[in-house]
């Protein structure tokens, strides 16, 4: 019997201790206000550029002095990553550019006017001039990307950036 009476006061002491450990009540309590910074970020005084990563493209975002965002963005991605983000890894599949790439708004659209041919880039290049296009303050949701090739005739090229961050067809309007 005094081996029984040991076991449930340590269980006693036991259902004592871990009742002191949790919460008395469970009164609803004001939480204060809402974090600033981080993704609660205001992005349209930052630029969001694409980069390359062994895993696919990866935005950083950097900030936005005020003026024609959408060129800063694209004249950022020439520009190459940062030796602080060259040292996360971060890489460019962009040649060097023999004039900057041009970039504007038009009737809802983004137009991209490349230096180079789109056949003589890497996929990735591809992905990220036009997601760093796509993500420029101002642009809009979803924009259509038309790429417009040097010395090329013709229409330009509809991409759009998927939530991958990868270049990919647009799909024509009004067609079905």
């Amino acid at each position: 019997m005094p081996r029984l009476l040991r076991h449930v006061a340590a269980g006693l002491v036991a259902a004592a201790t871990l009742a002191g450990c949790g919460i008395s009540d469970s009164e609803v309590r004001p939480a204060g206000d809402p974090v600033q910074g981080g993704l609660t970020e205001d992005l349209g005084s930052s630029l969001r550029v694409y980069f390359v990563t062994p895993q696919g493209t990866w935005p950083v975002s950097r900030p936005a002095p005020a003026g024609a965002r959408l060129q800063q963005a694209m004249d950022a991605l020439l520009d190459g990553p940062t030796a602080a983000e060259r040292a996360r890894g971060l890489i460019t599949q962009l040649p060097s550019a023999p004039q900057p790439v041009r970039a504007r708004t038009t009737e809802g659209r983004v137009q991209l006017r490349l230096p180079w041919l789109v056949r003589d880039l890497r996929p990735a290049a591809v992905s990220q001039l036009v997601c760093t296009a796509a993500e420029a303050p101002g642009v809009g949701d979803n924009p259509v990307i038309e790429v417009f090739e040097p010395g090329m005739p013709g229409p330009p090229w509809p991409v759009r950036c998927d939530e991958s961050g990868s270049a990919v067809p647009a799909r024509h309007e009004g067609s079905s």
